[in-house]
C-alpha cells in the first residue's frame, strides 16, 4: 500500500472487459476465420491496467473514469477495487461498458477490436472539479487515448496550471492529428513503433512541443530521447513471452510510478522496461502484472 505522504498518480483512461480468445495458430486475416484454444472474459482498457499496474507496484494511485451500470461494469470495478485502485473519480454511466476482443496467437501475438461504450463520457467539463482535490501538491498525471482528446487535452492544461508531470500514452493514435495544443503540454510522450509512425517522428514530436519522448519497442527493448540530451537505449529484460496484451500498459503504469518516486528518468525507464517484461509472462491485460517485490527482484538479478 502506498504511504499516506505518496505523491498521487492520477490516471485518466478507459475501463473495458476483455472478450480473450487465446491459442490460434495465427491472428487470422481478413476475410479468414480460426479456431481459439480458449475463451475467457477479463478486465482490460488501457486506462485501467495502467492504473492496476501502477497500484500494484505500490502507488497511491486516483483513477479517472468511467464504466456503465450493466454486469460487465461491476466486474470491471471489483476488479479495480481488489487491485487497490482509487475508485473516488470512477463514474457510473448509463452507457455499457467499454468491450475489446483480443485475440492471441500461440506466439504470444495479438490484435484487438474496441467499442469504447463509457469511456467516451469521460468528460472535459468533470476534470477542473476532480483536479481540485489535489491543487496545490504534488501529483503525476498519466492519459491514453482510449477516452475523448478533449478531455486528455483539458487534463494536460491543468497538470501545466498546477506544475505535474504530464505522461501521455498516444494509444490509440486517432485518424486526426493530435491537437498542438495538447503536444505543447505534454511532458513525456510514450509510444511504440507502429504509434511513432503514425505520429510522425521523435524530431517531430521535439518540435510540437514535446521534450521528452520514450518509444517502447517490444523485444528492441526502449529508446529515451530528451531536448538537448544524449539517446538513451534501454535493453529489453529476457522473458519467454505467453502473451503482449498489457505490456505496454504495465510499462506506462510503472514509468508512473516511478517518476512519482522521484527516480532519475534512466532509472525510471529501466524500472518500466522491467515491468513490461514480466507481464508477458501470463495470458490477459493483468494476469501476469508484477508485484513491486517481482520487479526489485529482476532488477537486482536475483530469481
Amino acid at each position: 500500500m502506498p504511504s499516506p505522504s505518496a505523491t498521487p498518480v492520477i490516471v485518466v483512461g478507459s475501463v473495458n472487459m476483455d472478450l480473450l480468445f487465446t491459442g490460434l495458430a495465427a491472428i487470422p486475416k481478413p476475410g479468414q476465420t480460426v479456431t481459439s484454444d480458449t475463451f475467457r472474459i477479463v478486465p482490460g482498457g488501457k486506462g485501467a491496467n495502467q492504473a492496476v499496474a501502477a497500484a500494484r507496484l505500490g502507488a497511491d494511485v486516483r483513477f479517472v473514469a468511467s464504466v456503465g451500470t450493466d454486469q460487465l461494469g461491476d466486474q470491471a470495478w471489483a476488479a479495480l477495487d481488489e487491485a487497490g485502485v482509487g475508485l473516488d473519480h470512477v463514474t457510473r454511466v448509463d452507457e455499457p461498458t467499454g468491450v475489446a476482443a483480443v485475440v492471441v496467437d500461440r506466439a504470444g501475438e495479438n490484435s484487438i477490436i474496441i467499442n469504447p461504450g463509457a469511456n467516451a463520457t469521460v468528460l472535459a467539463s468533470d476534470a477542473a472539479a476532480v483536479a481540485a482535490h489535489y491543487a496545490g501538491g504534488p501529483a503525476v498525471v498519466l492519459a491514453c487515448l482510449e477516452v475523448p482528446v478533449d478531455t486528455v487535452t483539458e487534463w494536460a492544461r491543468i497538470a501545466k496550471a498546477n506544475g505535474w508531470t504530464f505522461i501521455l500514452n498516444p494509444a490509440p493514435v486517432p485518424a486526426e492529428p493530435l491537437p498542438a495544443e495538447l503536444l505543447a503540454l505534454v511532458s513525456i510522450i510514450t509510444p511504440n513503433d507502429t504509434e511513432l509512425d503514425e505520429l510522425g517522428s521523435i524530431a517531430a514530436l521535439h518540435a510540437a512541443g514535446v521534450p521528452t519522448v520514450i518509444v517502447t519497442r517490444g523485444g528492441d527493448g526502449a529508446d529515451l530521447e530528451r531536448v538537448g540530451d544524449e539517446p538513451h537505449h534501454q535493453e529489453v529484460f529476457a522473458t519467454t513471452p505467453v502473451d503482449t496484451t498489457g505490456a505496454g500498459d504495465a510499462f506506462n503504469g510503472a514509468l508512473v510510478t516511478a517518476i512519482a518516486e522521484g527516480q532519475p528518468l534512466a532509472e525510471a525507464l529501466r524500472f518500466a522496461a522491467a515491468t513490461g517484461s514480466l507481464s508477458t509472462r501470463a495470458v490477459g491485460a493483468r494476469d501476469g502484472l508484477p508485484t513491486r517485490s517481482e520487479v526489485d527482484a529482476l532488477l537486482d538479478g536475483t530469481p
